[in-house]
């Protein structure tokens, strides 16, 4: 055990001038594509939907792939998040910043709520839970047309005028790089190592005198609160909010980029996501009929990724590094 977690600090810090290199890439790169006219801002949008689809991914990967818990019901708190934004800045006039410190308080409530009933339950029974409490949401939005816009949404969601699509990214890239850093710490923290220990075996942490359902619960919340956020943004990226935000389709793909990206990996959910939305945006750019395929495309990468690297691509790029270091 010491000789894995010092081998882990070495990776950790030869890594340490990768990471720099990547943010810098990530800071510069909106700047290179700007140069490439209305195709480079087309672009700028597409790398800004993925890093807040993979801010959405890492928080349901603190519930899945470090707690142990399959939730197919975490887009409720993405949807709450965009339809805090979207409630508040088209129908109270509340400025961006404001509305988005409100959308994670407001997806961390709607959890709190919903993980007091679905932590009491375990394993298949837990995930069919969150579908539920996940589709009971999304009617409710979706019958609730004078409040919420019913199937049309909330369109026309004003942006401030020193928000354009470079500015934007810079902002929302900020953002995933802090939400980083605090799940970093929330898994390297005693709190994140029982969550760890409760996946691993959750007798033997109730004997040691972990409160398992306490534990899950805050751990449910915290990561519906990061949904939200994760929400707000993509709603004030694309100036509306719809109940597809909301549905159990949206929940899938988190899931996807977890299960491509890597479970156990921290930045992995994220890098995931970022290759499932490239992939797609190159089929449609290829041929519109393309986007058809997709499905067939997707079946066939999960397919390979469960067959031949069940640990995602963070487990690839750990062996090539082991073996580089070698």
């Amino acid at each position: 055990m010491d000789s894995q977690a010092v081998n882990q600090s070495q990776s950790g810090n030869l890594n340490r001038p990768g990471t720099v290199a990547i943010v810098v890439a990530l800071v510069l790169l909106p700047f290179i594509l700007s140069q490439f006219g209305r195709t480079g801002e087309f672009w700028i949008w597409v790398t800004t939907e993925m890093i807040i689809t993979g801010l959405f991914a890492m928080s349901l990967n603190l519930i899945l792939g470090f707690g142990g818990m399959v939730s197919f019901g975490h887009a409720a708190f993405f949807g709450v998040g965009a339809y805090t934004v979207a409630l508040l800045m088209k129908k109270a006039g509340v400025p961006l910043f404001l509305a988005l410190l409100a959308a994670p308080v407001a997806a961390a409530i709607a959890a709190a709520i919903i993980g007091w009933f679905c932590v009491r339950l375990i394993g298949l029974y837990f995930a069919i839970l969150t579908l539920a409490f996940s589709q009971l949401l999304y009617m409710i939005v979706f019958q609730w047309y004078t409040f919420t816009g019913g199937d049309d949404g909330i369109h026309g969601i004003p942006r401030p005028e020193f928000l354009g699509p470079t500015s934007y990214y810079l902002l929302c890239l900020a953002i995933f790089l802090v939400c980083f850093m605090l799940m970093r710490m929330i898994v390297n923290s005693s709190f994140g190592l029982s969550i760890r220990t409760i996946r691993e075996n959750m007798e033997r942490a109730k004997f040691i005198g972990i409160n398992v359902r306490r534990y899950q619960w805050i751990n449910f919340i915290i990561a519906g609160a990061f949904a939200g956020l994760a929400g707000g943004l993509l709603c004030e990226l694309n100036r509306f909010a719809q109940t597809e935000f909301l549905h159990w389709s949206k929940s899938a793909e988190p899931i996807l980029g977890s299960l491509v990206g890597g479970m156990y990996s921290l930045a992995g959910p994220a890098v995931g996501s970022a290759v499932l939305i490239f992939m797609k945006i190159i089929l449609q750019q290829l041929h519109r009929s393309m986007v058809e395929m997709w499905a067939i495309v997707l079946g066939s990468i999960l397919l390979v990724v469960v067959l031949f690297a069940p640990g995602g691509l963070a487990s690839l790029y750990q062996k090539l590094f082991r073996k580089s270091d070698s």
